[in-house]
């Protein structure tokens, strides 16, 4: 990884819930707020634009460990505040801690840590893991 990025830089988005994010579960709307699977792919995709300005040709971040605290419900239509800051930087692992905010309650809290890759080794230690196929099928 390139240096940095420095402990403390930050990214943050504030958006307004739509029904696609809602909390869901096999396509069926459980209930008509910010769902917990819309906000972590919020807050992995806040955590990317941290790292990838540091990635190396043929290097790769992949999520490793992920602890989210969801405390309280947003409604469709409402707005919310994800703010993501970098907790800590490692030869091979960037961790970003997470605040999620409506109004002035914070509504998640929590951290995310990507690990560094070498993307071919990735990708053959993917395929080694792949079930055979039977030719017919």
């Amino acid at each position: 990884m390139r240096p940095g990025p420095a402990r403390g830089t930050n990214v943050s988005d504030t958006f307004v819930v739509t029904s696609a994010m809602t909390a869901r579960v096999d396509g069926r709307e459980l209930h008509p707020v910010y769902g917990t699977g819309a906000l972590v792919a919020d807050i992995e995709r806040l955590c990317r634009q941290i790292l990838e300005p540091h990635l190396e040709p043929g290097e790769e971040g992949v999520g490793a460990k992920l602890e989210v605290l969801h405390r309280a419900p947003v409604a469709v239509g409402e707005t919310v505040t994800l703010e993501v800051t970098v907790a800590s930087v490692g030869p091979t692992s960037l961790v970003c801690e997470v605040l999620a905010r409506h109004n002035a309650t914070i509504v998640a809290r929590g951290s995310f840590e990507q690990r560094l890759v070498q993307l071919e080794r990735f990708r053959e230690e993917t395929a080694a893991r792949r079930e055979p196929h039977d030719a017919d099928g």
